[in-house]
């Protein structure tokens, strides 16, 4: 990796360590964040399913989630009038 340096002042110094702290990175990362362009992140696509027991539509977009039971529906369901 090569080290790039240049020359600040001591307040110029301060104020960037001071920066980097508060974005809770180093130094270096701080000013490669500031610098370098990160390519934007592509939102997910959205997967609404219908649930195969009470056929309401829920997000399917996270693959490890669980399906809800008939049991766990009919629980919710109890205190309701």
């Amino acid at each position: 990796m090569v080290a790039i340096t240049f020359k600040v002042s001591p307040e110029e110094a301060s104020a960037i360590r001071a920066a980097a702290r508060a974005s809770r990175k180093n130094v270096s990362a701080f000013i490669r964040s500031k610098v370098i362009e990160t390519p934007a992140k592509m939102p997910r696509r959205r997967i609404i399913k219908k649930h195969p027991v009470s056929g309401l539509p829920y997000d399917a977009t996270d693959e490890g989630g669980r399906t809800v039971s008939l049991e766990e529906i009919r629980a919710a369901l109890a205190d309701f009038p």
